[in-house]
């Protein structure tokens, strides 16, 4: 009986549940939803794009008889988009399966909310990727304080100055101690932090915070407490195991230090992956990490997005959002990707949409909106869609032409079941677990037909 049961719960995960997982986590986000699938690239671990920079010399104007231009050629540069792996895992007690066994449709309910909740949870982390620059990072501290580490719970101007990515999320992916109690409701993290040598080395032993308050100041913060780590500037929270430990060797392979995919942080910018993720202004251990498809901005001078920031720099200042700016940036991006190729897509918050609806009353100007396919929600801008993402960046819109962008996908996601079976036996345990998993990565084929508004401010 337990063996027809578990057959069951194999036929039920693969033909009612599956297809609804994938159109689910393929759809339900924006970004997921607008931007192809390229799966006739991936060879082995890896795509391979070929990425044009360069036009050819071979033409002039001459006078009769004279010689002609000499041949030339288009320029290309092949780049690497390394595959990354998300997984999530489901577990189902032994008991539960036979007390199943006799109760028709029984194995839904069971089923139902272990899906709904992983399926929710995966689509929501993914989205997180691929709004970040892969490594992982959740959060940053912006003190040395041992015991109270203030975390700014939306970026409204940072006083560290340089203090990248981190920061720039703040404290939205920590949740606080509930007000009753019990254990932290945060996402499992550990600690990565500089050390002497140079290399980052992830605490694995730092499993959650063992308090977390929020606090309501001027940049709206939260203070988190850590007895089990000596917190100091540089410091980030990680999601656990999402970061590879020891990030101390200089490589130009793609994805050598990073788990997660690629996401626009670390696409829509003019630096290296490592300059994104953990530069905080004054440390210099690192002169190559994972630049981003293995292209050295420095190297290829024409790999880089258009970035439009503080004068002070970027996340040294804030100013407000104008007309001018918004239109400058879509001139810009225009000119490089061409007319009726981009932008086709404009992503913010929607603290920074109001912002520009606000302008737009004040100039008189009437916002039209318009239903994308996939039954997005955007407001019209220049005839292209401006619309919103919850993991946006604070203080950001990006100006996106999405048909440079592919996730290039060497397995849409699927249930582990090379063994015969989706359901495995725990080792140890009486359960049985089932593992959804999905490779792919997201590439892009040119950099510079994306651009982005940075140090907005806003109101909440």
């Amino acid at each position: 009986m337990a063996t027809a049961t578990l057959s069951t719960y194999d036929e039920v995960l693969k033909t009612f549940y599956l297809p609804a997982i994938q159109n689910q986590l393929n759809h339900d986000t924006i970004l997921s939803d607008l931007i192809d699938v390229n799966e006739e690239d991936v060879s082995g671990k890896d795509a391979k794009i070929e990425m044009h920079y360069g036009k050819t010399f071979g033409i002039g104007a001459r006078n009769d008889n004279e010689v002609l231009p000499a041949a030339y050629y288009q320029k290309h540069k092949q780049a690497t988009v390394p595959m990354q792996y998300n997984y999530g895992r489901i577990q189902i007690s032994g008991p539960t399966i036979a007390a199943t066994r006799d109760e028709r449709g029984a194995y839904a309910k069971v089923l139902d909310t272990e899906i709904k909740g992983v399926v929710r949870d995966l689509k929501s982390d993914v989205n997180r990727q691929l709004w970040g620059a892969g490594c992982g990072l959740i959060a940053r501290w912006d003190s040395g304080d041992t015991t109270a580490i203030v975390l700014q719970k939306q970026y409204r101007g940072n006083s560290n100055g340089v203090d990248c990515f981190g920061s720039t999320f703040g404290g939205k992916y920590i949740e606080p101690v509930p007000t009753s109690g019990g254990d932290p409701i945060t996402p499992v993290v550990a600690t990565i932090s500089s050390d002497a040598v140079g290399t980052y080395v992830v605490d694995a032993t730092d499993l959650a915070p063992t308090a977390i308050v929020r606090t309501v100041a001027t940049y709206d913060t939260m203070t988190c407490t850590d007895a089990d780590v000596v917190e100091a500037v540089g410091t980030f929270y990680v999601r656990f195991n999402n970061a590879v430990a020891n990030l101390g060797a200089d490589s130009l392979d793609a994805g050598l230090n990073r788990k997660e995919m690629m996401g626009l942080r670390g696409i829509v910018t003019d630096t290296d992956i490592d300059n994104v993720s953990f530069n905080n202004g004054t440390y210099t251990g690192l002169t190559v990490q994972d630049p981003l498809q293995g292209l050295l901005v420095g190297t290829y001078d024409w790999f880089k997005a258009i970035v439009d920031n503080h004068a002070s720099g970027r996340y040294a200042g804030q100013r407000a959002l104008t007309l001018n700016l918004m239109d400058t940036m879509f001139d810009n991006v225009e000119e490089n990707a061409g007319k009726d190729y981009g932008p086709d897509l404009i992503l913010t918050t929607r603290a920074i949409r109001r912002e520009y609806t606000d302008l737009c009353r004040t100039d008189r100007r009437f916002v039209n909106t318009m239903t994308l396919d996939g039954g997005w929600k955007a407001i019209d801008y220049n005839g292209i869609p401006f619309t919103v993402d919850n993991d946006a960046i604070d203080g950001e819109i990006y100006f996106l032409s999405t048909r440079d962008f592919n996730i290039y996908r060497m397995s849409d996601y699927d249930w582990m079941d090379k063994d015969g079976a989706v359901l495995s036996r725990v080792s140890g345990y009486d359960a049985y677990e089932a593992t959804l998993f999905r490779y792919a990565e997201l590439g892009c084929k040119r950099r510079n037909t994306h651009g982005v508004l940075c140090d907005l401010s806003y109101t909440l």
